[in-house]
């Protein structure tokens, strides 16, 4: 039997090309790379045109962009038409190495609150700096008023744990869902925020659920490329008993 091609093209979801080994990723207990995590946030984007979830490579490059070149940058995605903000962070600090890093964690901007509020499920705290770098990048840019007060940022020190050294991806996924199911829902006054909802459903069991849930949608999207093949295989056959009966 041939081997599968790891990099053979699985899926093209908007701006998002999957690949083989993606799914291999999925069903086994392996870190999240950028192509899945971008694939889900896209996934979740359709939620609500007032949520903006930021794929991991404009993350990094916010990151890291000379301070010159960020207004330019940033103009495009409109941050301050946007009441919810989800950036993933990687801590990954290497410039050339664009999917690097060992660790994942959720940063999100709500605008009624005016705060940056950072996930992380490790209990180190492991990617509290990348945050606070990330956090100070753009808290600038989150007005169209330059006299506006700067948001602010909190660690959700309450935020769930993973369990291993492989889910942190996996709980960003979780958290991002539970906001955007949040925003969707909540009562508007800005103080009935997410937390709870995160502390209750994010939990080992719904993570380790969530890959198959994930890999079950990308393989519903899939294009069915055999369905061609089945129809002539049966037409084959159906030839074949017609002349049977002759």
């Amino acid at each position: 039997m041939a081997k599968s091609n790891p990099d053979e093209k699985i899926l093209s979801y908007n701006d998002v090309v999957l690949r083989r080994s993606d799914l291999d990723i999925l069903s086994g207990p392996y870190f999240l790379n950028d192509r899945i995590i971008e694939f889900y946030f896209s996934h979740l984007s359709s939620c609500s045109e007032e949520i903006l979830l930021i794929p991991p490579s404009i993350t990094f490059w916010m990151m890291n962009c000379p301070a010159e070149s960020l207004k330019d940058f940033l103009d495009p995605l409109h941050l301050p038409d946007k009441k919810v903000v989800i950036f993933p962070v990687n801590d990954n600090d290497d410039v050339s190495e664009a999917e690097g890093g060992s660790h994942w964690s959720l940063l999100a901007f709500e605008r009624s609150m005016n705060t940056f509020y950072h996930h992380d499920s490790s209990r180190g705290g492991l990617s509290k700096r990348p945050a606070k770098r990330l956090y100070n990048a753009v808290k600038k840019f989150m007005s169209v008023s330059s006299s506006a007060t700067d948001p602010v940022y909190k660690e959700c020190t309450d935020s769930p744990h993973q369990v291993n050294g492989y889910d942190c991806g996996m709980y960003v996924l979780a958290i991002a869902r539970i906001i955007c199911s949040w925003y969707g829902s909540k009562d508007k006054d800005g103080h009935n925020m997410w937390f709870s909802a995160v502390k209750a459903q994010v939990t080992p069991s719904a993570v380790a659920a969530m890959r198959g849930e994930i890999l079950g949608l990308i393989r519903g999207l899939m294009p069915k490329r055999n369905s061609s093949k089945m129809l002539v295989c049966m037409e084959t056959i159906l030839c074949s008993a017609a002349l049977r009966l002759l």
